[in-house]
């Protein structure tokens, strides 16, 4: 049985259960590349990240039947954004999730609810709250350490995502050059 919290930003230990739970999941994943938790926590600080100045966010926590997190998601409405583009969309962002289906479709329909909520008819992602988050998906190559600005996930996350009714819309290509130093 899966719940899903609503976090309320103001409430310091359900913001700690959201922003500590990839700490939790990738502690034995040695190619995880943790952001800096001044960074994390800002980007939930309404006062401090100019993004809530043109947008409107929802965290939302999944919670296994012992009430530990075992899952999270965001909901972005970035006003900008679709004022520009004469759209109605929503963005999903921080998806941090176990390797279950039911956690992550119960993520992902309160993604979809709080969107109808607000009136958008489309869902993409992962998009973060500005253009330099990072942007998409890891499909293949999981074994190695992400390259600068490009996120790390999971081998997983794909079918987690697809699952839940999203299809992939584009591809951003990354690399390794391999190289040896002179003694």
């Amino acid at each position: 049985m899966i719940d899903i919290l609503q976090i309320d930003l103001r409430n310091r230990h359900d913001r700690n259960l959201f922003l500590q739970l990839p700490f939790q999941l990738y502690k034995d994943v040695p190619q995880w590349v943790p952001p800096l938790m001044s960074d994390a926590s800002q980007m939930l600080d309404e006062r401090r990240n100019p993004f809530y100045e043109h947008g409107k966010a929802a965290f939302f926590l999944a919670l296994d039947s012992q009430r530990r997190p075992v899952g999270r998601v965001a909901a972005l409405e970035n006003i900008n954004y679709n004022q520009h583009n004469h759209e109605k969309t929503a963005f999903f962002y921080l998806f941090e999730c176990i390797n279950q289906i039911e956690a992550s479709q119960a993520l992902f329909e309160h993604v979809f609810s709080w969107a109808r909520a607000q009136k958008l008819n489309k869902v993409i992602g992962p998009k973060g709250f500005t253009v330099l988050d990072g942007l998409g998906l890891l499909v293949d190559g999981s074994e190695h350490r992400p390259a600068f600005g490009l996120p790390y996930n999971p081998s997983y996350y794909p079918s987690l995502i697809e699952t839940s009714g999203f299809v992939p819309s584009g591809e951003m290509v990354s690399g390794y050059c391999r190289y040896s130093v002179a003694p």
